[in-house]
């Protein structure tokens, strides 16, 4: 489909994370857990591997794609789900934006039906953008 936009969770919404594993980089060579032992610094380093692993399954686990007549959702990295709302049954969009998220310009599009069916796509960038997209969407289905 020629005329589809592909969105993933952007990365920015894991801000803090990434935070925190610098924090925990450059504060562990000073703390005690590094001077007891190799253990400690295995123990460390897969605290962070692990971190590092849950932020790109999150990333990869959802991805969205607005095509001429849908929202999708697509989710799973193995067996994928696809949950489909056309624009046509959409009641409501909304967009929600934290503080870190307004200085990022990242944050969620919730896209509900007239049948409660929800998809939210979770931390993506320019989420207003979205959600305009989205809206003249529906009014254009609304017209035809």
């Amino acid at each position: 489909m020629q005329n589809e936009i592909k969105l993933k969770t952007s990365r920015k919404k894991f801000f803090f994370l990434y935070l925190f594993i610098i924090l925990l980089i450059l504060l562990y060579p000073e703390s005690d857990f590094a001077k007891q032992g190799e253990i400690y610094n295995y123990a460390f380093f897969l605290l962070i591997s692990l971190i590092l692993l849950y932020i790109e399954i999150k990333i990869f686990y959802s991805s969205y794609i607005l095509t001429s007549e849908n929202v999708i959702e697509i989710k799973g990295i193995i067996a994928k789900q696809k949950t489909s709302i056309p624009f046509s049954s959409i009641s409501h969009v909304v967009t929600k934006k934290d503080i870190i998220g307004a200085i990022l310009n990242y944050g969620d599009v919730i896209v509900t039906s007239f049948t409660n069916q929800v998809i939210m796509l979770e931390g993506i960038s320019k989420p207003e953008k979205t959600s305009e997209i989205i809206e003249r969407k529906v009014e254009k289905t609304k017209r035809i």
